[in-house]
């Protein structure tokens, strides 16, 4: 009886207290896109807070859209960390999220519960790398740390918050030329800043669903039923290289299911007679890319299609996923969709962010005739880094705002963390480097396609 009685008396202690945290000391901030689709998610995320807190009779939590911001480079974080010091006063704890992050207020209050707050802390779900992996630099991993899963959300104390605000320097972004992986970047940052804060792992916020998460990232969830493959041209990109070594694993897995579709080479090749011939350039690749943008703009009129894709020949798809998240797009807007890198982004007169190649990127037909028709998008030399220049420099010349996914990924699945990927189901993986592309494709992505019927006849040209 004393037991349930202590056990009892712990518990309504522990409800008072939590019913007792203030609110206002709490800055929610949401890494939000300017897009019509994502900034919804992004208002019905913070819609979802406020009727929380509501029904919990507690102040609605100060919620920050970082869309609505203007701070360059917000998606890589450290950027904001100065704005959010400079701009928000007793406040206890920053709470980083996306807009597919579920929250659950009263449980993410009863984490905070736990934690010191005058403390220098951060927490999160943690990450890590079991080797060097591309995405991360190759880092030198003798010395492991432990990186946030952003989409399960992570937070920091404000006394940690400020003191970072106040270490950020010219010297130090100097010496971080691109932004790839913001969560592992940002957990490198704070471990070799000055004291050296390591992230606390907290397994309430959570990669899939349970009672217990106070966070979970949501799985996507198509807009609409799946887009026509009618209304898709795919380009690959390749060269006489790798035909022989590339193709045939491109057209026995998701090309099969593909209607319309162009192969782009630097040379023709009789065993690959519905390829066309563009520049050829032996590294950068703008030229070549740019011929592709030019005859597929021509595809794209004379057939009245809605998309385009560019690839690589080592690029692994599911057609299916891929059709799926184009109906949250709508098509006679200007659209670029991909995975999003970053070069210099802190730096505010030349710093840009672009969408990599590898991963495939989804261009709206609007989008690629303007890309065409304007002359700020003709390449600087042949071999300009095609992704950085075309679906950077020149986006941001055209003010068209990149779109962020991410389903699509410039690295083989092993070069992810685990946890990452399961919280997912992935529209594109990159590399055969030191796989089994097919074992990789009928792994990821074959139960998915195979809802999609393979036509008889594909349009190859």
């Amino acid at each position: 009886m004393l037991i349930h009685l202590i056990l009892l008396s712990g518990t309504v202690l522990s409800s008072m207290y939590i019913t007792a945290l203030d609110t206002k000391e709490l800055v929610v901030i949401i890494l939000s896109q300017k897009e019509g689709y994502h900034a919804a998610h992004a208002d019905i995320l913070q819609r979802s807070i406020k009727e929380q807190a509501s029904v919990m009779e507690v102040e609605v939590p100060k919620i920050v859209l970082t869309h609505q911001l203007d701070v360059k480079g917000s998606w890589i974080v450290i950027p904001l960390f100065t704005y959010l010091s400079d701009n928000y006063s007793n406040v206890k704890w920053y709470f980083f999220c996306l807009e597919n992050t579920v929250v659950k207020l009263n449980k993410l209050l009863n984490v905070f519960s736990q934690f010191n707050s005058s403390q220098e802390l951060w927490i999160g779900h943690a990450l890590y790398d079991v080797e060097p992996t591309i995405i991360h630099h190759f880092a030198d991993h003798k010395k492991k740390f432990k990186y946030p899963h952003i989409a399960t959300g992570f937070a920091m104390t404000s006394k940690l918050l400020n003191r970072i605000a106040q270490e950020i320097s010219l010297e130090f972004n100097a010496s971080n030329d691109f932004s790839i992986d913001a969560s592992y970047e940002l957990g490198g940052f704070i471990l070799k800043s000055k004291n050296s804060i390591k992230l606390t792992h907290v397994p309430q916020l959570c990669v899939v669903s349970t009672s217990d998460c106070a966070t979970y990232p949501r799985f996507f969830h198509p807009c609409d039923t799946m887009i026509s493959l009618k209304n898709v041209y795919f380009a690959i990109k390749t060269c006489a290289k790798y035909h022989a070594e590339r193709i045939p694993i491109i057209k026995k897995t998701w090309a099969k299911y593909v209607l319309n579709i162009g192969y782009f080479s630097d040379q023709a090749d009789k065993n690959l007679p519905e390829a066309y011939t563009v520049t050829n350039t032996t590294k950068g690749h703008c030229a070549k890319t740019y011929d592709i943008l030019k005859e597929a703009a021509n595809i794209l009129k004379s057939k009245n299609l809605d998309w385009l894709i560019i690839s690589d020949d080592d690029t692994i798809f599911s057609v299916a996923r891929l059709m799926r998240l184009l109906t949250c797009y709508y098509p006679k807007n200007q659209i670029a969709i991909g995975e999003r890198y970053g070069y210099r982004v802190w730096d505010n007169s030349f710093g840009y962010e672009y969408l990599t190649g590898g991963a495939g990127i989804a261009l709206s037909a609007p989008l690629v005739y303007q890309m065409i028709d304007s002359d700020v998008c003709k390449c600087p030399s042949s071999n300009t880094p095609d992704d950085m220049f075309l679906f950077g420099i020149c986006l941001q010349r055209l003010n068209v705002q990149l779109t962020h996914s991410s389903l699509f990924h410039q690295a083989r699945p092993a070069d992810y963390a685990t946890a990452y990927l399961a919280s997912q189901e992935p529209v594109s993986f990159h590399k055969f480097w030191m796989i089994d592309p097919i074992k990789v494709y009928n792994q990821w992505f074959s139960e998915a396609d195979s809802s999609l019927p393979v036509p008889r006849i594909h349009t190859e040209l």
